[in-house]
């Protein structure tokens, strides 16, 4: 790392012969702190965009839900189905849901994001982990609940399986 040049005491910055402008003191000061919004004006410094001509589009890297579970498959001999994308679904939401992630998504590029969000995403993981719990437990120690959930569930288990003649 390339030194300052000081003066015999070290005290005073000393640049060329000494016939220019000695530097003693400086501030280090922050004049700003925040987001830069970049107009979409035409101007002497305006941002080109990545499709212009000559510079090839960005890819959609969003991944629907299916193809993760087939990547986690792929690559940890998993044998998640689509049940399982289920899970990952309701993860999802909430976490789109959630203020703190979404304060976390305005404020940060992707790699910061990334960084802040696995600690919330593990916290909403074993929430939704409870909430699962709390549901089973309840359906098998209350009768009353049991019923209920099991009237809409079965009619909607029902209702969803096509019959023979459904499918010609």
């Amino acid at each position: 790392m390339p030194h300052l040049p000081l003066d015999r005491d070290n005290t005073n910055l000393k640049l060329g012969d000494g016939n220019e402008v000695d530097l003693q003191y400086y501030r280090l000061q922050r004049v700003f702190s925040g987001a830069i919004d970049l107009a979409d004006e035409q101007g002497e410094y305006t941002v080109k965009s990545p499709t212009d001509v000559g510079t090839g589009k960005a890819k959609d890297e969003k991944a629907p839900l299916s193809e993760i579970i087939e990547v986690l498959n792929n690559r940890f001999g998993t044998n998640f189905t689509e049940e399982d994308r289920l899970f990952f679904e309701q993860i999802k939401e909430k976490a789109t849901n959630t203020p703190e992630v979404i304060q976390l998504r305005q404020a940060n590029p992707f790699d910061k994001f990334q960084l802040g969000l696995r600690k919330m995403l593990e916290d909403l993981m074993i929430q939704r982990m409870n909430e699962n719990d709390k549901i089973v437990t309840r359906y098998m120690d209350d009768r009353a609940f049991e019923d209920g959930a099991f009237a809409v569930l079965s009619k909607v288990i029902y209702d969803n399986i096509p019959t023979p003649k459904d499918t010609e």
